[in-house]
C-alpha cells in the first residue's frame, strides 16, 4: 500500500460508486487520498462507498455528474476542488454499454455509448489537467477493456470503438505531458462481473465464465494504486492488462 505522506492529494474516480469504480475508490482512500466518488444515477451506492471511507478515517464525497456532458464534467472537477482540493489524480472509470448488432443499433445508442466511455473520459481529463500542470504532478488512468482491440466481441461495436479510443488517447496524451510530472495510462480489466458484462445479453455472465478467468475488482484497484503512486511515476503511455492472458485454453 502506498500511503500519501505529503499534503493529501485528491483523486476523482468517475463511476466510483459501483463495481470496479467502488473498489478503486476504497483502495485510493486506503492509500491516503481524499476521494471524490462520482456517480450519474446510483446515489445510494456512491454514498455507501463514501460512508465506509469516512468510517475508516478517510475523506470522501459523492458528486453527481453525467460525464458525457462536458459542462457536467467541468462541474465535477470544480466541485471536487471546492470540497476536497484540486484533484491531481483522475481515474476515468465510468462506462456503460448498449449491446446490439451494428445494423440494428440506433445512432442515439451509439452516441450514448461513445459519450460515456470515450468523450466523458476526455471531458474530465481536459477539466482536470490545468491543476496537474500547475502542481507539476498528476496521474490519469483510463479503464479500458479487452473489447477495445484485444478480444472484440460481436454486438459491441460502439463499446469496442470507445475502449480502443481510450488506448489511442492514452498514448498520445502521455507524450504531451511527459515532461510535466504527469503520467497517463490505461488499465484493461479482464472478466470482472459488472453491470456492463450483464448488458451483453442473456447468459452473458455464464458464457464468459466458461471461457475467462474471473478477476476480482480489487485486483484492478491494486493496479490503479500502483500507477497513481510515486513508484509508478516512470510508467506512462502504457496499456496494463489485468486479465490473465485471455480466454481459457486459447
Amino acid at each position: 500500500m502506498t500511503v500519501v505522506s505529503e499534503q493529501q492529494r485528491v483523486a476523482v474516480v468517475t463511476g466510483g460508486g459501483r463495481g470496479i469504480g467502488a473498489a478503486i475508490s476504497r483502495r485510493l482512500a486506503a492509500d491516503g487520498f481524499a476521494v471524490a466518488v462520482n456517480y450519474s444515477s446510483s446515489a445510494a451506492d456512491a454514498e455507501d462507498v463514501v460512508d465506509k471511507i469516512v468510517a475508516g478515517g478517510g475523506r470522501a464525497v459523492a458528486i453527481r455528474a453525467d460525464v458525457s456532458d462536458a459542462v457536467q464534467a467541468e462541474r465535477l472537477i470544480a466541485a471536487t476542488t471546492a470540497e476536497l482540493g484540486a484533484p491531481t489524480v483522475l481515474v476515468n472509470n465510468a462506462g456503460m454499454n448498449i449491446a446490439g448488432a451494428a445494423r440494428k443499433q440506433s445512432p442515439r445508442d451509439w452516441d450514448r455509448v461513445i459519450g460515456v466511455n470515450l468523450s466523458g473520459a476526455f471531458y474530465c481529463t481536459h477539466a482536470a489537467l490545468p491543476a496537474m500542470y500547475e502542481s507539476g504532478w498528476g496521474r490519469v488512468v483510463f479503464v479500458s477493456s479487452p473489447s477495445g482491440g484485444r478480444r472484440p466481441s460481436p454486438g459491441m461495436s460502439a463499446y469496442s470503438a470507445a475502449k480502443a479510443g481510450l488506448v489511442g488517447m492514452t498514448r498520445s496524451m502521455a507524450l504531451e505531458v511527459a515532461r510535466r510530472g504527469i503520467t497517463v495510462n490505461t488499465v484493461m480489466p479482464g472478466f470482472v462481473e459488472t453491470d456492463i458484462i450483464a448488458s451483453g445479453g442473456e447468459n452473458a455472465v455464464e458464457n464468459l465464465a466458461a471461457l475467462w478467468p474471473r478477476i476480482p475488482a480489487e485486483s484492478i484497484a491494486s493496479t490503479v494504486s500502483f500507477l497513481v503512486s510515486e513508484e509508478g511515476g516512470h510508467v506512462s503511455g502504457e496499456e496494463v492488462g489485468v486479465w490473465l492472458g485471455g480466454p481459457v485454453g486459447i
